[in-house]
């Protein structure tokens, strides 16, 4: 019998079902399973994440249990330490607190000004620096009368307690470190006031009361967000140093250009300077050609030759030498730029013009700069990404400080010490000659240093061949005379009335003697190349040698590179062996030695040229001051012709010395102390003989 078309069996029905319910039942499963690998999975990253938590709280809770921890002994030392000089305060009778004029208050957790400080009516000076406070009393004017330095640094103060306007002998204050904002009018002691610190701190507008402050001296404003500074600060006649650097100035105040007496000048960091910034830190990339490897320098992280908000300081060695190793903090602020100004200035410092663009120096040739600066050898890169550079090391025996920075009454002037305080015309000679140079060089290369001061000079006071090295560019910035020349001038003129300043504190404390020998050696034989003061002691002393500055230079280096991880014995051995082959060649070479005596009267007459040169420098009209830093160099040494004699200065112009520091002895036996002279026929040839070549 034919089936009918349409007719089903009830098996194929049966099987049918079967198979789709089958199929329904593995796919529900497989998403079943895959649901639950998935929630596993979930569940698993949820309880890291759990887990993770907790740590990081834990942790977080054992950080914050620690910085209690220690906030709380530094508040209970703070609380003892108050608790104790306010005890003193109060077992004082009349006699005894009339008698008392300072008195420091600093880091005690004060929130408030103690009853007990109001009652010392002849105190003069007061230090609140680093407590809590954010407002004075308002019998405060009225209580402490005679008060002429307040220190509020690092403080809460949101604004400038108007109670300080009513002090009429105020002369120095401070609230830098603060979170001020707002000056109010009354808030100035116009009449006294002549040092007003207000760095670092929140300010957008300054009050129409500082152009009263006619006995202005020292206005430190950096680190705020001022945009302008105002016209009525021309009135600010007796204004000598202004730092106004890290602010948001776009353009450079005109009025500045007239203030008679400014002499030190920070101005980084603003928009209206940071063209010429760019420029210089291009610049400073190039000036410096060798490179090295921080972990080669020997250096000992543990041992700190000094730091500070810019960077940090380490011994090092290069090429077997001792050495200065800078590590500069990338991220960091000072109180008169950032570090990377700081660095560019210290690159283009000893550097000529054939250093900075390329193609003008030869292959292997070493220019010589003006030696009146700390040099810079080297630049490496760490491996955390911080820049730092390799710089002659000046040994603490030998290099000291010639003054010490301004004191409460100097104000802008640096003081000395009472016993070696006093100069001989030898000394003042050799710091006027070699910081001249130092500045002018600075110059060409675009730099101010914007604080030229004795503190920020290190001196040799050997008694026949003093040096001296300008250092510290902490406050420098640049300048471009395309860009803006009456900026540039300005910085000239400054920077002459500064180093003014720096005679006139040295002839002020000259100890009327020449000082040395009535003798200076000469050598008459080029080829040996010999410093412009010559004499046994230069090059019988190992530290007369010192590491190369060029790339590819291994003639300077002891034979054999040496790396910190050769024994210190080894090292020592190949360098005194190459120091006494040094010495040997020196030796021969001072069959050329010549002795010229000094004129009896050279001495006096240097001391009166110089004390001309520094009344001209500091002179308050500016049109009297020199141009440019070239004509300081001049009249520096027409005073040096004075002390050693015309036949002395009439050898040296015959035998083209450049005068290098006294520690230089040439490394590239007859090239490191002359600055080449370019041969324009030799350049020719060679472009010709690339030409023929290409």
């Amino acid at each position: 019998m034919s089936r009918h078309p349409f007719r089903v069996s009830s098996s194929f029905v049966c099987r049918n079902l079967y198979h789709n319910n089958n199929k329904r039942w593995k796919t529900t499963a497989t998403r079943r399973n895959t649901l639950g690998v998935l929630l596993f999975f979930v569940l698993v990253l949820v309880s890291v994440a759990f887990f993770s938590s907790s740590l990081s709280s834990v942790f977080s809770s054992f950080e914050r249990m620690t910085t209690t921890t220690n906030n709380n002994n530094e508040e209970e030392e703070a609380q003892q330490k108050c608790a104790k000089i306010l005890d003193h305060l109060r077992s004082m009778n009349e006699s005894e607190a009339e008698r008392q004029t300072r008195l420091d208050l600093s880091e005690c957790g004060l929130r408030t000004v103690p009853k007990e400080v109001l009652r010392l009516r002849n105190l003069e000076f007061l230090n609140l620096g680093k407590n809590k406070l954010n407002a004075l009393p308002d019998s405060f004017a009225k209580d402490l009368p005679n008060l002429k330095i307040l220190f509020c640094l690092a403080n809460e103060f949101r604004k400038v307690p108007e109670v300080l306007g009513e002090m009429e002998h105020l002369f120095m204050l401070s609230f830098k470190a603060n979170k001020v904002r707002e000056i109010p009018e009354q808030s100035l002691p116009i009449a006294s006031l002549g040092w007003l610190i207000l760095s670092d701190n929140e300010i957008e507008v300054l009050p129409k009361s500082l152009g009263k402050c006619r006995k202005m001296r020292k206005l430190m404003l950096a680190g705020n967000k001022i945009k302008e500074l105002p016209t009525f600060m021309s009135e600010l006649v007796n204004l000598e140093l202004l730092r106004a650097s890290d602010n948001r100035i776009e353009v450079f105040p005109e009025f500045l250009y007239r203030l008679p007496k400014l002499a030190w000048l920070a101005f980084a960091a603003n928009p209206c300077t940071e063209k010429a910034a760019a420029n210089a830190m291009e610049r400073g990339t190039r000036a410096v050609k060798r490179v090295v490897n921080f972990e080669d320098l020997g250096v000992d992280e543990g041992k700190k030759l000094g730091s500070g908000a810019s960077g940090t300081v380490y011994r090092g060695e290069m090429d077997g030498f001792n050495v200065a190793i800078k590590v500069y903090n990338n991220m960091g602020k000072t109180s008169d730029g950032r570090p990377e100004d700081e660095m560019a200035a210290a690159s283009l410092a000893t550097s000529t013009t054939s250093d900075i663009v390329e193609g003008e120096q030869d292959e292997q040739e070493e220019t010589v700069g003006s030696g009146g600066v700390i040099e810079t050898l080297a630049k490496f890169t760490t491996k955390d990404g911080k820049r730092g550079l390799v710089m002659e090391y000046l040994d603490p025996a030998d290099w000291k400080n010639l003054g010490g920075p301004p004191s409460f009454e100097t104000v802008t002037r640096d003081v000395f010490d009472e016993r070696e305080g006093k100069f001989t015309a030898r000394e003042i000679l050799a710091v006027a000659v070699n910081v001249a140079k130092g500045i002018n060089q600075l110059h060409k290369n675009g730099v101010c240093h914007g604080d030229i001061y004795a503190h920020n000079i290190l001196i040799d006071r050997d008694e026949d061949y003093p040096s001296a090295k300008l250092g510290d560019f902490g406050a420098a910035m640049f300048f471009d005379d395309d860009e803006n020349p009456q900026f540039s001038q300005m910085v000239r003129e400054n920077e002459a009335r500064a180093f003014g300043c720096l005679l006139d504190d040295m002839l002020v404390n000259y100890d009327g003697t020449r000082g040395g020998s009535n003798t200076v050696m000469i050598r008459e034989n080029i080829e040996a190349g010999q410093t412009q003061y010559a004499g046994n002691k230069i090059f019988m002393e190992p530290k007369s040698y010192r590491p190369s500055t060029h790339l590819d230079n291994d003639e300077g280096k002891p034979e054999g590179e040496l790396t910190p991880a050769q024994s210190r014995e080894e090292r020592e051995r190949r360098r005194d062996e190459h120091l006494q082959k040094r010495t040997h060649e020196r030796r021969e070479a001072d069959k050329g030695l010549v002795s010229i005596n000094l004129p009896e009267d050279g001495h006096e007459k240097t001391i009166a040229s110089l004390r001309q040169l520094a009344d001209d420098l500091m002179h308050p009209t500016r049109s009297v001051r020199p141009k440019n830093f070239e004509a300081v160099v001049k009249r520096v040494q027409e005073s040096e012709k004075l002390f050693f004699g015309d036949y002395y200065a009439k050898k040296l112009e015959s035998l083209q010395i450049l005068q290098r520091r006294r520690y230089d002895v040439d490394l590239l036996r007859d090239r490191s102390l002359f600055s080449r002279r370019k041969d324009p026929k030799r350049r020719e040839k060679r472009n010709d003989d690339d030409k023929e070549t290409k």
